[in-house]
């Protein structure tokens, strides 16, 4: 699957870029960056770098809130038993977290559920919600989860339970009819902000109560100011490293409130008393064992500690993460730490197999140049990890992908999908509903669960659903990039001013920079080849860069390639040196390869259209077509297809086959049914091997006898 991408700079505003400029004593580059943010002035831009204009808002103007609040009081004088219920996700074990750990500091006799996601599934269930009367329970909070919930609540309320529903998914137009039902996403909200993660959510609950017992008040009055604000600062200070975590991990926009949250949370982190989070700092090597703590940014948080804290949910028991969070034991905190790192190293471990299963599947059959849709199935993929490893595939393919498994069931399945930019996935499956026994999720990612005996029907539906939606512009990748440095400006001291932007997140993503015309001068594998250290020149200056994920054997660059890369920039400290890093986000040829393929490209074409004869060199033998087609078997498998680079190929692996005689070869092989070959760019082939019993030889190819004057 060859995918075209273009990267456009992103527009800034030049003027007021200068103007911000001069007036912070910043670069242009962060002058640029802050207006790509909305800052068009010193005072916007000095909003945004001191998050003045990121407000904490009055918890009671959230719907509900002051029902909530009451029944909380009442639960507190009945001496109510209380269970949190929360979502086997970051952000539900979080707000679970910071929810049981309030409750028990009023004293109330609390418990928590977090549903297992290969037996329960997900949300509030049925069974779940009966068993909590042999429990004694009189009031159930839900975390993260509840918005759809009608019929548990309603027979929650059935059972002589009283229910409140903290939540911040979509709403439909009927609510649950629980005590209280607070999502900043209710339409009848006042609420300014509505992009609080699940475990916000659970926060504003705690700072509401807080405030109430504080003032007497269900609401802001302007005399209260000075000590709502002790209270909500107290609050912070108990919770704002767990809530941050929490919000990270849910990928909400870094705006608004959101900003505040992660901004004190991130600082929070770094000297936090929550002894769980103290040993997955530690179990991470992000903090050492005497509690100093290295950068912990927003993106150590979502990729280092989130990932771990899921495993949980995916592979084991998302009770014991919460269990972490709340222990006072240094032992069983670390103890817990522990497994969740060794949860996620097999997590890691089963989505390589299932990467690799999934790959081999692909090869065989989807045909990734007409199929619009990747529909794949196993009877042995974990359920757990499907979803992370169709993200894998969609961002590899640059199409909508599904994975369906039967894992441990002789006729239902369950799948989970992601979707690319352009292609609703919900709206997709929904059209399919009539073959499915649930579905649910948002036009980026979804999930649903079937019987074997609809898989076909709905492969076909769905893939027909896909060929009518996705248009080639729809499957053309466009990455934007903020700014083109130069060498020059890839320094420390440049690091330390981008610092200013941070946090990082949705909607303030971390700069990505790109730089052009660098000369590859080594390649070294690290890991055993799972990533790759690139070294380059840029106007004789000398850089080395970071390319994670990418591994070495599959990089198309060698020494002498010129090439550009989209970069994030990060300091690296190194024996108590720091330094700039460069982070390859993506690469590609630089213009100068390809103009020194154009006069190639021109014989291969003068010769094609009879314009030229070709000579000596431009003409196959037959050694030279066993040659290169000894090279794609080695590269593409019998009956699968792969991206075969020819610039590399003639470099490093064949010799006497210029690029001419190359691509005459593949013309061969393809006129006698060998292969099938694709490109767009005459540099990377898209190749399929099509096994045979036939044999075909060469002089059959009209080609091939054209070319050596036997026709």
């Amino acid at each position: 699957m060859i995918s075209k991408k273009n990267w456009i700079q992103k527009d800034h505003d030049e003027a007021a870029a200068a103007l911000i400029a001069d007036a912070l004593s910043v670069s242009q580059v962060t002058a640029a960056l802050l207006t790509q943010r909305g800052c068009y002035d010193k005072k916007s831009a000095l909003s945004f770098i001191n998050k003045e204009n990121a407000t904490m808002h009055d918890p009671f103007l959230l719907t509900d809130m002051d029902k909530a609040v009451m029944r909380i009081v009442k639960a507190e004088h009945r001496h109510d038993k209380v269970m949190v219920y929360g979502d086997y996700d970051v952000d539900g074990i979080t707000g679970t977290s910071i929810l049981v750990k309030f409750f028990r500091e009023l004293g109330l006799n609390v418990d928590y559920h977090i549903p297992e996601r290969l037996t329960e599934g997900y949300g509030v269930n049925a069974e779940a919600v009966k068993s909590f009367v042999s429990q004694s329970v009189s009031l159930i909070v839900t975390v993260d989860t509840g918005i759809t919930a009608i019929d548990e609540v309603r027979l929650a309320n059935g059972l002589g339970m009283d229910v409140i529903v903290t939540d911040h998914h979509e709403c439909r137009p009927e609510l649950p009819d629980a005590v209280a039902v607070i999502d900043p996403k209710r339409k009848d909200n006042k609420y300014p902000f509505p992009d609080l993660a699940g475990v916000g959510v659970a926060f504003k609950l705690i700072c509401a109560y807080n405030c109430y017992v504080t003032t007497g008040r269900t609401g802001y009055d302007p005399e209260d100011r000075e000590l709502i604000f002790e209270v909500i600062r107290d609050c912070y200070k108990k919770y704002g490293d767990i809530v941050c975590l929490g919000t990270i991990a849910d990928v909400m926009p870094v705006t608004g409130e959101n900003r505040l949250i992660i901004a004190y949370g991130l600082n929070k982190m770094k000297k936090t008393r929550n002894k769980g989070l103290a040993a997955l700092l530690k179990a991470s090597e992000l903090m050492t064992e005497d509690g100093e703590t290295k950068k912990i940014n927003s993106s150590s948080v979502g990729f280092i500690l989130a990932p771990r804290i899921n495993a949980a949910g995916r592979l084991g028991s998302a009770s014991l993460a919460v269990e972490m969070f709340l222990t006072d034991s240094d032992d069983r905190a670390a103890e817990l730490a522990a497994w969740l790192c060794e949860k996620n190293k097999e997590r890691q471990s089963i989505e390589m197999q299932i990467l690799s299963e999934a790959e081999e599947q692909i090869s065989k059959k989807i045909d990734t140049d007409k199929d619009r849709i990747i529909v794949l199935d196993s009877d042995t993929w974990h359920h757990g990890v499907i979803g992370i490893v169709a993200s894998r595939i969609t961002d590899k393919y640059h199409l909508p992908s599904i994975l369906i498994s039967f894992d441990g069931s002789e006729t239902d399945g369950k799948g989970s999908g992601r979707s690319i930019d352009g292609f609703d996935l919900l709206a997709a499956i929904t059209s399919c509903s009539d073959r499915l026994l649930k579905y649910g999720g948002h036009k980026h990612a979804a999930g649903l669960s079937l019987r074997r005996s609809e898989l076909e029907a709905f492969r076909e539906e769905i893939g027909s659903y896909a060929r009518s939606a996705i248009t080639d512009e729809i499957l053309t990748t466009n990455v934007e990039y903020d700014y083109e440095l130069d060498e020059s400006q890839v320094s420390v001291d440049f690091i330390n001013e981008l610092s200013k932007l941070e946090p990082y997140g949705e909607g303030n993503p971390v700069p990505l920079f790109m730089m052009s015309d660098l000369k590859v001068t080594d390649v070294i594998p690290l890991k055993d080849g799972k990533h790759t250290r690139i070294c380059f020149t840029k106007d004789g200056t000398p850089l080395q860069a970071m390319y994670f994920g990418m591994q070495t054997s599959e990089l198309p660059y060698i020494p002498g390639d010129s090439a550009d890369i989209l970069f994030n920039l990060a300091e690296n400290e190194f024996r108590g040196t720091v330094s700039a890093q460069i982070l390859i986000r993506d690469m590609r040829y630089s213009e100068e390869l390809y103009n020194s393929y154009d006069a190639e490209k021109n014989v291969y074409d003068y010769i094609n259209d009879d314009v030229i004869l070709p000579q000596s060199e431009h003409i196959p033998g037959r050694e030279d077509c066993a040659a290169v087609f000894r090279i794609l078997k080695k590269h593409v498998p019998d009956n699968t297809s792969a991206d075969v680079n020819l610039h590399k190929i003639i470099k490093t692996e064949i010799k006497n086959v210029g690029y001419v005689k190359m691509r005459f070869i593949i013309d061969v092989f393809a006129e006698l049914g060998f292969i099938n070959a694709k490109t767009y760019d005459g540099i990377v082939f898209n190749i399929k091997m099509i096994p045979s019993n036939e044999k075909k030889p060469l002089q059959s190819s009209d080609l091939f006898r054209k070319l050596n004057g036997t026709d």
